[in-house]
């Protein structure tokens, strides 16, 4: 839904608040709708949530957003400013837009085929609007972790969600759930479809783990202490491993880390929890990241593109 210039000179919070903006106006965020925390959504572009922040408080400023305990924001009802307001505004950004235009070499004719190109491609999509797909899985760094798979196919589309939050999106249009979750939470949000979810971890990590002898000790990091009793009950599952096991969640507690990682004969870490620590170099590092199933992306692919 987002999509950052890292290399222009317009703070990011601006260029943040600006998409936030137009998705508003849009309608692509509908009055009542829950946004992201701002540490979630933070930590899904790659930004401080600082930033995240202050572009939630400009628009609440503006009217367009509304702050609640609990630090969480939801849309307002979007209200068009006066019509002598929006061509005050509009003639300054199609100023300062058609300067840079021409500072590229643009002819006046060539300017009015993108703009005639691009009214084109806005019209197109208010006519196919993008169907609102959320991901759920029982915590929200399992859910990250399951989304950012699933956007490498379908590029800002997905949302991560926990059944927590699910009740803040009474508007969607799509689940995706492994199959256990869809079997619980199916009733929370009925109006939707609900797509079977068929993912498993890495074969290799598996397969790993599945080798280590019973007198050897598992090493497990993740970034979310809730992650963990998902995690080792699938691995201890899937794997058969009965050896000893420790963990640790970084987020919560990092004063384990130390001990963990001389303990253990083998690290296994999610990605969130891999990207907050260094492996010693002589500690054997499985990723226990997610593989989505054929299946699962060609139904998407047919519900999302097929008509």
């Amino acid at each position: 839904m987002f999509t950052l210039d890292r290399d222009t000179h317009r703070p990011v919070h601006e260029q943040l608040a600006a998409q936030l903006r137009y998705h508003i106006a849009s309608g692509r965020l509908r009055p009542g709708e829950t946004l992201p925390s701002t540490r979630q959504l933070a930590q899904q572009l790659g930004v401080s949530f600082h930033t995240v922040r202050r572009a939630y408080q400009l628009l609440e400023q503006q009217g367009l957003l509304r702050g609640h305990a609990g630090r969480h924001y939801t849309v307002e009802t979007y209200t068009p400013l006066t019509r002598e307001a929006r061509l005050e505004q509009g003639a300054a950004l199609l100023q300062d837009t058609l300067r840079r235009l021409i500072s590229l070499g643009l002819s006046a004719e060539e300017m009015d085929y993108l703009f005639q190109e691009q009214l084109a491609l806005l019209e197109e999509e208010k006519a196919s609007p993008t169907p609102k797909v959320l991901c759920l899985a029982p915590t929200q760094e399992l859910a990250q972790q399951l989304a950012a798979r699933l956007e490498t196919h379908f590029p800002d589309l997905i949302e991560p969600v926990t059944p927590a939050e699910l009740s803040h999106h009474p508007d969607a249009d799509i689940v995706l759930a492994r199959h256990a979750e869809l079997h619980r939470h199916r009733h929370q949000l009925p109006q939707a479809e609900w797509i079977g979810l068929t993912a498993y971890l890495e074969p290799q990590a598996l397969e790993r783990i599945a080798s280590m002898l019973p007198r050897e000790t598992l090493g497990l990091v993740t970034r979310q202490s809730d992650t963990l009793p998902h995690l080792i009950t699938e691995l201890r599952v899937t794997t058969g491993f009965g050896g000893q096991l420790l963990a640790v969640a970084l987020e919560t507690d990092n004063r384990h880390l130390k001990p963990l990682l001389e303990q253990a004969d083998v690290l296994a870490a999610t990605p969130q929890g891999r990207r907050r620590f260094s492996p010693p170099p002589n500690r054997s590092l499985v990723l226990l990241d997610y593989q989505i199933s054929p299946e699962t992306l060609e139904a998407l692919r047919e519900r999302l593109f097929v008509s």
